[in-house]
């Protein structure tokens, strides 16, 4: 079994999460950008790499297609920048994927996206579903920003998956109108509540600088003393079935390793990822190119994000 706690605790555990989530949300969001936070949490990962040197990933994204249709303007992917080499995931190496996490018993949080609209890539239901029945355990969800979200599909995939974040770009923070249909038929389905999650957000505001990559937000001064936990326990895989070195990592700057020739278990516990990581613990990798143009564990997000309460 992966990890330290058994399938039973971690169900039991996402079930809590799911229930107290409308309450703990905000709370969270309100600390989670602090720089006490960003730094106990990163050295808690640390700390587990380090005394075990087995810790495996607790977190994976899965990008299946590298657009989106977002124009955002604190994101280096945006439909307006310039655009990565299109590529689709193989089937078969999504299964691969999938599989492999089987195998491991992989019972932790599984995104079906990364810097993409997942909605954009028509599989995106029946790859949840397989991701479903192979991985019943694992807490499988995915964000969208809503506008190519139609009710079928709203309705598809609400079966396979444990969690829908739907952020909702509009500057003047009105409802888009495919978001709008969809925030109304769960006013009427309740049960829905803490399982379909909105966010009114700002098409046009600054985050993180994505390691100095945001097109607003670009110059930062590296802190070596706060390091970054998530070498140490996410894996990012983009569409060719390459690895990134995080999720500030779009355009694959640092490649780790290819599911279509290694396994996950084989790139996560290899030499490159091991050097990348001695370089973050020794001094929070600012020899790196991302790691020292990053604020995503350094700094603090001025900008609070809270959902839309229902």
């Amino acid at each position: 079994m992966v990890g330290e706690e058994t399938s039973k605790g971690v169900y039991l555990k996402m079930k809590l999460y799911h229930i107290f989530r409308p309450i703990y949300i905000p709370i969270i969001r309100k600390t989670e950008n602090t720089r006490l936070y960003r730094l106990l949490y990163a050295n808690r990962e640390i700390k587990k790499w380090s005394v075990k040197n087995t810790h495996i990933f607790t977190y994976i994204e899965i990008e299946t297609l590298n657009r989106c249709n977002g124009k955002c303007s604190f994101c280096p992917i945006n439909a307006t920048a310039p655009q990565r080499q299109y590529a689709k995931m193989d089937e078969q190496v999504f299964k691969k994927i999938i599989d492999e996490l089987s195998e491991m018993g992989f019972d932790r949080k599984v995104a079906l996206f990364s810097n993409n609209e997942p909605f954009l890539d028509e599989r995106i239901i029946d790859f949840a579903k397989y991701a479903r029945n192979k991985l019943p355990k694992a807490y499988l969800f995915l964000y969208s920003n809503g506008t190519v979200l139609t009710m079928e599909k709203f309705t598809g995939i609400l079966p396979y998956i444990n969690e829908l974040v739907i952020d909702n770009y509009n500057d003047e923070m009105e409802w888009i109108p495919n978001v709008q249909k969809i925030w109304d038929y769960c006013q009427k389905h309740p049960e829905l509540r803490g399982k379909v999650i909105f966010y009114k957000r700002l098409e046009n505001q600054v985050l993180l600088s994505r390691g100095g990559q945001a097109p607003n937000r670009s110059a930062f001064s590296h802190n070596r003393f706060w390091k970054c936990g998530r070498p140490f326990n996410q894996v990012i895989i983009r569409p060719d079935g390459k690895l990134s070195l995080c999720c500030s990592d779009p355009m694959g700057v640092y490649t780790m390793g290819d599911v279509s020739k290694n396994t996950l278990k084989e790139i996560w516990f290899s030499d490159k990822y091991q050097r990348i990581r001695s370089q973050i613990q020794k001094n929070g990798g600012a020899g790196m190119k991302l790691c020292k143009n990053c604020d995503d564990w350094s700094g603090k997000l001025d900008v609070k994000i809270v959902p839309e309460q229902w």
